[in-house]
């Protein structure tokens, strides 16, 4: 589009547009004017760039570039015109060259015979433009001037895409290590490597290793099959041609005395070796491991352009990834075998081998079988006995089940089992486990119980999933253990649902008690001669929205179970703080504290801090203890004497129902007994209970202990309890539990409440 034209005051030549034979340096002109293609070839003619020649290709139109570099990717610099046959026409091709074509090696330098057309830096900052001249600018010198500085951009870049692609392949050929766990495929990747890194395109390549310490199986293999000796080479590794050398000496190998000059060399000096068309690469590692990769082009211009220092980064990251490769197979086996019995471990049994015996046999039945009580073996005898125990129980199973069995010990004392023999089958093997003896030294023979949880699974089912299959047998143990300890349990559906409604509510429940949706009723304590109201029971129940009224014998126990108690147990106790306060005439109420709760250190401060917060007398709240929390150790006497130090009012609740002693009463700094409900029922139905409980509370007092009764439910038991001398009741027979409304209405009143409701045991337990 412009009349310039460049004055070249040399010798004339007839300019070629041909690409010179061999290495070139490819310079595209496109431009709509003929004469700038003349002039540019005759102003670039004859010189070499770098020890290149440059060659030339044109096009005379922003698609006709387009096209040219789509066949040539590969070029090196573009001359670009920016008018042509519009206005931004070669604005739009350096658009395509680096968004469309994705070309972000090619350097792009623009020509305009329109200076000032358009901002050239933002055409350079956008386009990533190498250059922007006017025409008139483009003397010859300095026309050769740009076309160096761009060449050396684009070789700088090209090597560095090399090198983020050489150290890509590397990474990801030592990533599969953990995949394939092969030294022959690793060291096989990295010949490849070289190959693709360094542009040598030979196939003579092969990798010598020298015996390291303590060598991965695989090669250890190697070495033993040689039959090598420590000082020497076999090929662990090799490119096609030499193949058939895997695992031979390196004297045994069809080569010349130069090829093995290079190598001795090399691994004698403990460095790289580049002689002629010959390159021993030198390997080694924190181990000792010392090998050499050596390397034969027919193309002698491809060893003399190695990069020496990305030949050092490449060999740096070789001899780490053979040296990982040699704790790959150990670091697997870690994870894949349990290290007391041998046995696989979980991980191995539930992503390896029992998935692998299920895609062989088709169907599988699983077990998982636990050693009753075995803490108490440990707690007695110590770990290292009980891993003893562990490792002939691992025995015992191996010798009993078939050898295409997969047996692992999951943790502790609890094994898996995947069998291809049916359930009825494994049902008897393990029935003759359970009656089987084990001999040891230290104790001589030991009997073991054992419990066990099956279920069946089939190949392509939509629960075929190992690790479910293996909750699923886990569940039935965990049942086994409850109802039928010693035996085994088949898992069936309602397990399942039952846990997850378990699991269920135990997300609502503690989301519910976050939220304190949980209230509080009261089982008054009543005066046993004239029924008036001297204390009462603080009693938690819940409502849920869903699920309707959930008993606390179903939602006190999965608190246990889940780690919720001791938040229950506070929010009981802030609760009646808040009520007392608000019912400053109500002369006592206690609240129940259970066994998980007693022994937390954070309990008294807890306590403290709540009547501190509601104001609240402390002889105005009862802390109710189970006999379980006794049986803890002395630890939970400390406690009792800490509370009773403070004046807490403490009382033992459940008396008669589990490990009654008076003996320690005597210790106990415990103010009121309180007698269980299961005793009760006795009354007036036993002489013996009755004389008993007379015996029980005349004791009981003579020690300075108040005795209530609970559970009281007719009249004759009421009469029974009076003629025992009894001052204090709770039971049905006077209130059922109240809201905190109704127990003040019936306190102010000061009325005997005589109502006989008929219920039932079960019904009377979950009231309290």
């Amino acid at each position: 589009m412009s009349a310039f034209k460049i004055n070249i005051i040399d010798t004339p030549s007839t300019p070629s547009c041909r690409p010179e034979t061999g290495k070139t340096w490819k310079i595209a002109v496109i431009d709509d004017e003929e004469s700038m293609h003349q002039a540019t070839t005759l102003a670039l003619r004859n010189i070499s760039v770098m020890g290149y020649p440059l060659s030339f290709l044109h096009a005379y139109s922003g698609e006709e570039g387009k096209a040219l570099l789509q066949q040539h990717p590969d070029t090196a610099v573009v001359l670009l015109d920016v008018v042509m046959e519009k206005e931004d026409a070669g604005l739009v091709l350096a658009n395509i060259i680096r968004n469309e074509l994705n070309n972000k090696t090619t350097q792009i330098v623009l020509r305009t015979g329109q200076p000032g057309y358009a901002p050239e830096e933002a055409i350079i900052e956008r386009f990533e433009i190498n250059d922007y001249k006017t025409k008139n600018e483009l003397t010859r010198n300095k026309l050769f001037s740009t076309i160096c500085t761009a060449i050396r951009s684009y070789k700088n870049l090209i090597s560095i895409e090399k090198s983020r692609d050489g150290l890509r392949k590397i990474i990801e050929s030592s990533a599969d290590q953990f995949q394939e766990r092969s030294l022959a495929r690793f060291s096989e990747g990295v010949l490849e490597q070289i190959n693709v890194l360094f542009d040598i395109h030979s196939e003579g390549i092969f990798c010598v290793s020298t015996r390291p310490m303590n060598p991965p199986k695989e090669l250890a293999k190697i070495y033993y099959q040689s039959k090598s000796e420590e000082n020497e080479s076999i090929v662990v590794a090799a490119s096609q041609k030499y193949l058939n050398a895997f695992g031979k000496k390196l004297e045994q190998l069809p080569l010349d005395d130069a090829s093995l000059s290079v190598i001795h060399q090399s691994l004698k000096e403990s460095r790289n070796i580049i002689r002629g068309n010959d390159v021993a690469l030198y390997l080694s590692t924190p181990s000792q491991w010392r090998a050499v990769i050596y390397i034969h082009s027919d193309k002698e211009d491809a060893i003399n352009n190695i990069d020496p220092e990305l030949l050092s980064v490449f060999i740096q990251n070789a001899s780490l990834g053979l040296e990982n490769t040699k704790y790959i197979s150990q670091l697997l086996d870690a994870a894949f075998v349990d290290e007391v019995t041998g046995l696989a471990s979980r991980l191995g049994f539930v992503d390896n081998y029992a998935p692998s015996l299920l895609e062989k046999e088709g169907a599988l039945t699983l077990s998982v079988v636990d050693i009753d009580d075995f803490h108490q073996i440990t707690e007695s005898l110590g770990f290292d006995f009980g891993s003893k125990v562990l490792r002939a129980f691992a025995n015992v199973l191996k010798q009993s089940l078939p050898s295409n069995s997969v047996i692992a010990r999951l943790h502790s004392d609890s094994f898996a089992i995947a069998t291809p023999i049916d359930e009825p089958a494994l049902l008897d093997t393990l029935q003759s486990i359970q009656e089987t003896t084990l001999s040891l030294q230290e104790v001589g023979s030991i009997r073991l119980g054992v419990s066990a949880g099956l279920h069946k699974i089939v190949l392509n089912e939509d629960d075929n999933c190992i690790e479910k299959a293996l909750c699923r047998a886990e569940m039935a143990l965990k049942q086994a253990k409850i109802q039928r300890r010693g035996e085994t349990l088949t898992f069936d559906s309602l397990m399942e649902k039952n846990c997850n409604e378990r699991l269920l509510i135990i997300n609502k429940l503690r989301q519910d008690l976050t939220d304190e949706k949980l209230y509080m009723m009261f089982q008054p304590k009543v005066c046993i001669h004239d029924g008036s109201i001297i204390g009462a029971e603080a009693l938690v129940r819940w409502h849920h929205q869903e699920l309707g009224h959930v008993s606390p014998a179903v939602f006190v126990p999965i608190a246990e179970a889940a780690g919720l108690s001791f938040e229950l147990d506070m929010f009981v106790f802030r609760s009646v703080c808040q009520i007392m306060a608000e019912n400053p005439e109500f002369p006592e109420i206690a609240v129940n504290i259970s066994p998980l709760s007693f022994n937390r250190r954070e309990l008294i401060p807890f306590l403290n801090q709540m009547l501190a917060t509601y104001q609240i007398d402390k002889k105005r709240i009862s802390l109710e203890i189970t006999e379980g929390c006794m049986v803890q150790g002395e630890g939970s006497r400390k406690k009792m004497a800490e509370l009773h130090t403070q004046q807490w009012c403490l009382h033992l609740d459940d008396f008669g129902s589990g490990y009654s002693s008076f003996g320690y009463l005597l210790e106990l700094p415990v103010s009121v007994i309180k007698i269980d409900r299961i005793f009760t029922w006795e009354l007036s139905k036993c002489e013996r209970a009755d004389r008993l409980l007379g015996g029980m509370v005349n004791m009981l007092s003579g020690m300075g202990k108040k005795v209530l009764i609970e559970g009281l439910e007719t009249e004759e038991q009421v009469n029974a309890a009076r003629e025992a001398g009894l001052d204090m009741a709770q039971g049905y027979y006077f209130y059922k539990p109240l809201l905190i409304g109704d127990l003040m209405s019936a306190f102010n009143e000061k009325k005997y409440h005589h109502t006989q409701p008929v219920i039932n045991h079960a019904s009377v337990s979950q009231s309290n």
